[in-house]
C-alpha cells in the first residue's frame, strides 16, 4: 500500500459536507491529457458514490481538485565490484561503469477546499498508474489509489 499524506484544518466542520463541485484538474510535468481524464472519471465515481454533485462551485458545499505531478528523474546506480593488483608501481584493475537510468515519478494530490476556496484537506500519495501499459488497469490503478486517498476524508 502507498504511503498517504494527509493534512487538514483542525478548526474546519466536515459534518455538513454533503454536495460537491469537481474543479478543473491541474497537472505538472509531462502528464498526457489521457491520464488527467482516467484519474478524473475515477474520483468522479468515487465522489458520486458518498456525495452528490454539485451544478455549480457556488452551490456546493465544497469544492474539488485533483492534481498529477509528474517529474523525471535519473537513477545512478554503482556497482561495488572491482578488481585491483598489482605489485609496487605495476598493476592493474577492473571496475564496473556506472547504470544510468531515467524514470519517472508521479503524485497524486486531492484537495478539498471551501466554497470561498480556503483549504480544508489535503491528501497526497505516489501514484503506479503510469507503469500500466494497458489504459484499463491504469484506471483501476488510479481508482484504487483515489479510494485509498478518500477513505481517509473526512478526518475523524
Amino acid at each position: 500500500m502507498p504511503p498517504i499524506a494527509v493534512d487538514y484544518d483542525p478548526q474546519a466542520d466536515f459534518t455538513s459536507l454533503q454536495t460537491y463541485y469537481l474543479l478543473d484538474p491541474l497537472a505538472t510535468g509531462p502528464v498526457s491529457p489521457l491520464e488527467i481524464k482516467r484519474a478524473t472519471q475515477a474520483l468522479e465515481g468515487l465522489l458520486r458514490m458518498r456525495y452528490q454533485p454539485a451544478q455549480s462551485a457556488d452551490s456546493a458545499d465544497f469544492l474539488v481538485r485533483l492534481q498529477l505531478n509528474s517529474v523525471e528523474k535519473v537513477a545512478v546506480y554503482d556497482d561495488s565490484f572491482a578488481l585491483y593488483g598489482g605489485y609496487h608501481y605495476w598493476g592493474f584493475g577492473w571496475r564496473a561503469p556506472l547504470e544510468v537510468r531515467p524514470y519517472r515519478e508521479n503524485y497524486l494530490v486531492l484537495d478539498v477546499l471551501s466554497p470561498q476556496s480556503s483549504p480544508l484537506w489535503r491528501a497526497s500519495t505516489p501514484s503506479a498508474a503510469a507503469r500500466h501499459a494497458d489504459p484499463a488497469q491504469s484506471q483501476q490503478q488510479l481508482r484504487e489509489e483515489l479510494a485509498l486517498m478518500l477513505n481517509r476524508f473526512p478526518p475523524y
